[in-house]
């Protein structure tokens, strides 16, 4: 899956989590320091790129470190001596053009290598690293068990048949083979970084986080590696960081078309429209037609509110690929915005069809029918989307809608609630989910709903006040159970959100207490004491940058803050590889 997509599926919620979310723009599109402003293109080589490998880890084969582990794989008797055998001469010439991308003529090689010496473990290996160039995945996997069965301490064919792994799609097995290259080689940095990446793949985020930024420790000019970390951030909607990942990467690979594309995606959600449109157009110069990158474009057009642009692109897409349903789904979008109701359903529907679990889809299609009237139908398409994804604010928000012009209240507040506490977003920014000349009936309905909103807000500080109590006697148990209903009926409550993550924190739940300091400092972001917690617990997890990021971002709202001072020493001792620093104050 190219990693473009990666972010688009994966950051469906985060684009409501960044409190960024115009109306349909959650699930989209699918690696030397930046400059002074991250936005200009200036220094990177506009020159022609040269030839792309044809795969993605093959720049780094013959990289010393690759070459150190390789020697471990060396089989017995082949010793170097003071003149090379003949199947060290064949081996060296299917490496020479394995770099060069003549994988074919590499393979015959690597092939003539082993017959001279059936024992040649690192011909087994690069031959198979040939075999996963050509996708021929079960070829490759028999060569690196050959390889590893002739040498097992070899990390670095364990590190290959990992990444053949992930391309198969068995990601468990892809992170076992590189758990066990790590433990081979513990200076593996780009075992950790594709390690970091399957993690993501895999929804574990913080475990992802901190081998990617290990991976950064170990080799500060990984490209890859900020790529990767920039669609870490991306997930959760840190999009600033996430441009800031991707400027790197692009500083260290300039021609690299997917990265252009994600930073592209990461501009659009800051709203930089003309750098995330510049970044499309240089990826469809160094990929003339790829119908990734039209989307890409089309999607900033949509977000732009140019829809007969977004139309041309997506049309230019589906030409190529017709059963893109994300482009589908896509140009349904547009037609919407351009009134075109029957068009948009025809696309939907066949988007649906394709991709079943496309919540989006299912979303986009119920509001196109509320929009026709067909209101039986708006309500079963809203449910698809919630049980494809139960966390997708934008399909409550709309079901919300329906049942207030309804008149079941009860509902309304119940699928409105559930939507707030998704995004916390203030009630201006629910209001431009959906049609913009539709906007001033929304924002009727949503200052109605936040009315209802505010009068349980009394009853919400009750449960919060007897949370607190509890808290204090240490019922922790209880008192979460407090919070939890004073948020339910109060979503908008940021000293509960920091009160329950104090609780899940003394129970040991470093990832609840997390989400929930986050959900305080979205809130209100200039609460200190939750930027200290969260920097806390994120020293604790290991994720050693961001626990630095809270702990600068006190020391911007209050430079005379002691303990933030004395907490980024000491994780700037640790980042450092100092010995035993002291642990940071929450």
């Amino acid at each position: 899956m190219p990693r473009f997509f990666f972010i688009l599926i994966a950051g469906l919620l985060s684009a409501w989590l960044a409190g960024d979310a115009a109306w349909g723009q959650g699930l989209r599109n699918r690696q030397r320091p930046p400059k002074d402003d991250p936005t200009e293109a200036a220094g990177e080589d506009e020159s022609p790129p040269p030839e792309k490998p044809r795969f993605r880890l093959r720049d780094m084969l013959r990289r010393p470190d690759s070459q150190q582990k390789q020697e471990a794989e060396k089989p017995a008797g082949s010793e170097k001596t003071e003149e090379e055998t003949p199947a060290d001469k064949a081996y060296a010439l299917g490496v020479e053009a394995l770099d060069k991308g003549n994988v074919d003529v590499a393979v015959e090689n690597f092939n003539r290598a082993i017959e001279l010496n059936a024992d040649y473990a690192p011909a087994y290996c690069d031959r198979g690293i040939a075999y996963t160039s050509k996708g021929d995945f079960d070829k490759a996997l028999g060569d690196l068990d050959r390889a590893i069965r002739l040498v097992p301490e070899g990390g670095r064919s364990y590190f290959f048949r990992g990444f053949t792994y992930y391309l198969k799609g068995e990601l468990d097995k892809a992170v076992a083979d590189y758990d066990t290259a790590i433990k081979l080689h513990p200076d593996y940095a780009e075992a950790y970084r594709d390690r970091g990446f399957v993690k993501l793949l895999q929804g574990d985020r913080a475990a992802a986080m901190n081998d990617l930024n290990f991976a950064l420790r170990l080799d500060p000019q990984d490209a890859a590696a900020y790529s990767s970390r920039g669609t870490a951030f991306s997930q959760v909607g840190q999009w600033d960081r996430a441009v800031a990942d991707f400027n790197r990467a692009l500083k260290l690979e300039p021609h690299d078309p997917e990265c252009l594309c994600d930073r592209s995606f990461a501009r659009a959600m800051l709203k930089d429209y003309a750098g995330a449109l510049a970044d499309a157009d240089r990826a469809l110069k160094l990929a003339p037609g790829e119908p990734t990158y039209l989307f890409a474009r089309g999607y900033v057009y949509l977000r732009q509110g140019a829809p007969d642009k977004a139309l041309a692109d997506f049309d230019a897409a589906l030409k190529k690929e017709p059963e893109y349903a994300e482009a589908l789904r896509e140009r349904g979008h547009a037609w919407i915005f351009r009134g075109e109701y029957d068009k948009a359903l025809a696309d939907l529907d066949q988007a649906a069809q394709l991709s079943p679990d496309d919540q989006e889809a299912w979303m986009l299609r119920g509001y196109t029918h509320a929009l026709k009237g067909e209101n039986d139908k708006a309500r079963a398409d809203y449910g698809q989307a919630i049980k494809s994804d139960p966390m997708f604010a934008e399909a409550y928000f709309h079901r919300a809608l329906l049942f207030l012009e309804q008149n079941d209240l009860p509902r309304a507040l119940e699928d409105y609630r559930t939507a707030v506490q998704i995004t916390l977003s203030p009630p201006e920014e629910l209001t431009v989910w959906g049609k913009p000349d539709d906007r001033e009936k929304r924002t009727r309905a949503v200052a109605r709903l936040e009315g209802f909103l505010e009068q349980a807000k009394e009853q919400a500080q009750v449960h919060s006040q007897h949370g607190i109590e509890l808290h204090k006697q240490g019922e922790l148990d209880q008192a979460v159970a407090e919070y939890d209903q004073a948020l339910k009926l109060y979503p908008r409550y940021s000293e509960v959100y920091y009160n329950r993550g104090l609780a899940h924190r003394q129970q040991g739940n470093l990832d609840r207490a997390l989400m929930d300091y986050t959900q305080a400092i979205r809130l209100d972001p200039k609460y200190v004491p939750a930027y200290a917690n969260r920097g806390y617990a994120y020293y604790k997890r290991g994720n050693l940058e961001q626990a630095l990021a809270d702990f600068e971002k006190i020391l911007e709202l209050d430079p005379t803050n002691a303990d933030a001072k004395k907490s980024k020493e000491i994780i700037q001792s640790a980042l450092r590889g100092d010995e035993t620093p002291p642990e940071p104050k929450p």
